[in-house]
């Protein structure tokens, strides 16, 4: 592997987080034409090897290396902090696809057992809670939509959301038929 490649690869695991191109542009020296090509090798580099890892480009040209999806029911209880549980992700796809709601009405539509569900989200930043008046206003962070890798347009962002959704209750379907007609 070509050596700036390298450097984009390693900047990409330590950081942890997305990257823009004009980051790494900038930290390989590179302009970011040049740098969009290398990272373009690079992720057909971790598709051939087949790992566990993939480089995955985000909207706004940003870049990110983490695990693949499907890997993590099988590893998420090494994740720190620990994986969300179904209940919690429900909340969570509801507040992103309501945002920006107040606690109160998600509370009605949910049911009381949403405030841990808020409190855990809230600690792991993938939702902000501000006051207002009586209750708080909650929204997706930056965070969430990198992590799960959604626009940080809330009207994208829902349309990203929605389109998962689909595409995963899709699947689900289609599983549910398989396993009906292997009886």
């Amino acid at each position: 592997m070509d050596e700036d490649m390298v450097t984009l690869e390693a900047a990409l695991y330590v950081a942890g987080r997305p990257l823009t191109i004009q980051e790494l542009a900038e930290i390989i020296g590179k302009a970011e034409s040049t740098t969009e090509k290398l990272l373009s090798d690079l992720e057909f580099e971790y598709r051939r090897r087949e790992g566990a890892l993939e480089v995955v480009q985000l909207p706004r040209n940003r870049y990110v290396l983490q695990l693949k999806p499907e890997l993590t029911p099988r590893v998420g209880k090494l994740i720190p902090g620990g994986l969300l549980s179904f209940s919690t992700l429900q909340t969570l796809v509801y507040i992103a696809l309501k945002q920006p709601i107040l606690q109160s009405d998600l509370v009605a539509q949910r049911g009381t057992h949403v405030y841990d569900h808020v409190r855990e989200l809230v600690e792991k930043k993938f939702v902000q809670a501000t006051p207002e008046g009586r209750s708080k206003l909650l929204r997706t962070t930056t965070l969430f939509a990198d992590y799960f890798g959604f626009d940080h347009d809330v009207v994208r962002l829902k349309a990203q959301l929605k389109h998962k959704m689909k595409q995963i209750l899709q699947r689900q379907r289609k599983a549910e038929e398989q396993m009906k007609s292997a009886y």
